[in-house]
């Protein structure tokens, strides 16, 4: 049976590229040892740098490697320092790792975490974002776009407010659904760190990340962590780099760190603009389609909407219909409140669908989907029983 995957929003499958840089360091390792594989590549493990740099729109020496989303978001947010009077401003699209993990700065720290405001849309309020601006406000924490909703939030309309209000909160983004399908350049963004996992829409190999640190938050930051790599001893001090790098460790999966470059170049070559609008042409061909199923409720909201389906099936159970379709070999996401607390809650949805598409979702990818959703429902065929 071939796989048909909508579960980019989750994982998107590596390259043949991509898997091929993998295992051939893989078996340089095997080959001469680990150590001295480690070393016949540390140019173009140096040259990662300069192609995340390009990927994200700044210099190599503000670009941090990391093994996951939530450990290189861990540590950054656990390095900022917080008091018992600030503010933490968090999207209702926020999530769980994160809200976790923001959540326990502000007790650790005694400062208080509140939402952002919201529109109709659910996206974040700019206008009632600038009015909350106090000088008390210490970090304002975005995920760019959701895990369970297509809405694409205003990211840089926020971080031109942010400027304009001349807050010194640290504006932190969450792209991990957002690097890959849409075009990143940090200093339109106005960011003071922007990080991602590359397991998703750059198709790079889990166990991988990625961030953005501006010189103003590495100016400040109090790593609770240190090795050889992020520090020096003088013989009396420890001196930490005063760079992205900081967030990084001596230890790291040398084969991972290709695989990932080699993701980066090919999301470069592809192009993040070309990337964005054939994803988004996809995207809208896949949400028109379920929407015209009679019993198929699309749930997305935004003005801009990302490269991912949200909905439900009547009379079916969203794991229902995700056993049901792995059955026919085509893989699609399930979401709950586990995922986007606020914005769920908020929505009043405990759980829904989600197929996402990539470059290389075909026609005949979505007709696949689509019908197999029409025979469950009854509409084509007879009803999971």
């Amino acid at each position: 049976m071939s796989l048909v995957h909508f579960n980019h929003s989750g994982a998107g499958r590596p390259a043949p590229e991509t898997l091929q840089t993998i295992t051939d360091y893989l078996r340089s390792e095997a080959e001469v040892g680990p150590m001295e594989a480690s070393q016949l590549v540390g140019l173009q493990r140096a040259e990662i740098y300069e192609v995340a740099a390009r990927l994200l729109g700044c210099g190599p020496q503000h670009v941090a490697f990391g093994s996951g989303h939530g450990q290189l978001y861990g540590d950054i947010i656990s390095a900022i320092p917080l008091k018992g009077e600030d503010r933490v401003l968090v999207s209702r699209q926020e999530w769980m790792g994160n809200v976790i993990c923001l959540q326990n700065a502000a007790r650790l720290s005694g400062a208080s975490l509140s939402l952002m405001a919201s529109d109709d849309s659910t996206a974040v309020d700019v206008e009632e974002l600038c009015a909350n601006l106090s000088p008390d406000v210490r970090i304002l924490a975005l995920t760019w776009i959701g895990a369970s909703g297509a809405l694409i939030n205003p990211a840089a309309a926020i971080g031109r407010a942010i400027r304009q209000s001349r807050s010194s909160g640290f504006f932190i983004i969450d792209a991990s659904q957002a690097i890959g399908q849409l075009p990143i350049n940090v200093e339109e963004l106005g960011c003071d760190a922007l990080v991602a996992c590359g397991r998703k829409f750059l198709r790079g190999p889990r166990g991988t990340a990625i961030a953005y640190i501006s010189p103003r938050l590495a100016a400040e930051v109090v790593p609770r962590k240190l090795d050889n790599f992020s520090a020096a001893w003088n013989g009396k001090d420890v001196v930490q780099v005063s760079d992205a790098r900081v967030f990084e460790t001596a230890e790291e999966s040398v084969a991972l760190r290709l695989g990932l470059g080699k993701a980066i170049e090919q999301a470069l070559e592809l192009g993040l603009d070309n990337i964005r609008e054939k994803l988004n042409h996809k995207a809208s061909a896949l949400r028109d389609a379920l929407a015209a199923q009679p019993k198929v409720q699309v749930l997305d909201l935004g003005k801009e909407k990302a490269a991912c389906v949200t909905f439900t099936v009547g009379g079916l159970s969203c794991g229902q219909v995700k056993r049901a379709l792995a059955d026919r070999g085509i893989t699609i996401g399930m979401n709950g409140s586990g995922y986007t607390p606020y914005d769920l809650e908020l929505r009043g949805i405990t759980e829904l669908l989600r197929a996402s598409v990539h470059m290389s979702t075909s026609d005949e990818d979505i007709e696949t989907l689509v019908g197999a959703i029409a025979e469950l429902t009854g509409t084509r065929g007879g009803l999971v029983n």
